[in-house]
């Protein structure tokens, strides 16, 4: 792909032609000229200038929405390129939260490649943002995370809810919480724990921000310690050590109880979600289709 409509994507993304220069390590004026040279090309304005940032026009919406199928479909491209140099015939990309993966996806790799030898697997972990954005850039073909509500409407994705999941909120299995006629009230008191968080980053994928914005209140995030951390099995070590509250998924329960950890007794269950799968509106093939019915049919069993 022209490596303007890169830049211009950059641009897009950012919101400012300084900071995407910064990200591109191109100077201010150079990507200016890219972007006029591009206006001028296509006819139409892409930017509306403003004393803090740019705007995309109509077309400039119009313009990144087309830039980024063309990078998918680009990096599509190479990526097969790259598998028949090697002579791979097949290759599955798929993202998941460390949470599923624990569950049951590890098992339906196992059972999807003892059936399918020939195919080679790619694993992302992250959170369902980080993936997402993956998936837009085509680095991954699917991806299992939680629904995101607020999902900007320009992505060509489809999802597939899969089950219903609860947050819960673990400690380590001597926390004073767990004393507490009030573990409700009282767990502001101490540090919160978030497992591969959401980040600023991957905010440009939403179109509305007021559902994480509340999430984030009801957690306290502006009035509490709050550790972030990108693993969770780094994430139970600190957790062992630290007498902080770490909001995850109820299905996890067992799992920790074997780790000492154990979530608090509240009254009120936690945030609800749907749980699914995220793929690209683009056909797929054979091997991409038998891993969705498969990862469907096992993920079944949890409900």
């Amino acid at each position: 792909m022209d490596k303007s409509y890169y830049q211009f994507l950059a641009v897009a993304e950012h919101g400012s032609i300084s900071a995407a220069a910064m990200a591109l390590n191109l100077s201010q004026p150079t990507l200016t000229a890219t972007i006029r040279k591009l206006e001028g090309q296509l006819g139409v304005p892409l930017l509306i200038r403003k004393s803090k940032g740019v705007e995309l026009t109509e077309y400039g919406q119009l313009l990144r929405q087309q830039a980024e199928e063309m990078a998918r479909r680009h990096q599509r491209m190479l990526d097969q390129m790259a598998d028949l140099k090697v002579r791979r015939t097949q290759k599955i990309k798929m993202g998941t939260g460390d949470a599923w993966w624990e569950l049951f996806i590890k098992d339906v790799i196992v059972e999807y490649t003892h059936s399918n030898p020939a195919i080679s697997v790619d694993l992302e972990f992250g959170n369902h943002l980080k993936l997402m954005d993956l998936l837009q850039h085509g680095q991954i073909d699917l991806f299992m995370g939680h629904e995101i509500i607020g999902l900007s409407s320009r992505y060509p994705v489809s999802f597939m809810p899969v089950f219903q999941d609860e947050e819960a909120f673990y400690v380590r299995e001597n926390h004073p919480l767990l004393l507490s006629n009030h573990p409700e009230s009282e767990s502001y008191l101490y540090p919160l724990l978030r497992v591969t968080p959401d980040t600023e980053p991957y905010r440009h994928l939403l179109d509305d921000l007021g559902p994480k914005q509340r999430e984030n209140q009801q957690k306290g995030l502006g009035e509490r310690i709050v550790y972030n951390v990108g693993s969770l099995s780094a994430s139970i070590d600190i957790l062992k050590t630290l007498p902080a509250v770490m909001p995850y998924p109820a299905r996890m329960k067992s799992y920790f109880a074997e780790r000492g950890i154990v979530p608090l007794p509240l009254s009120q269950a936690g945030q609800k979600g749907t749980v699914g799968i995220y793929y690209l509106h683009d056909e797929q093939g054979e091997h991409l289709h038998a891993l969705l019915s498969l990862l469907k049919e096992r993920s079944t069993l949890l409900n």
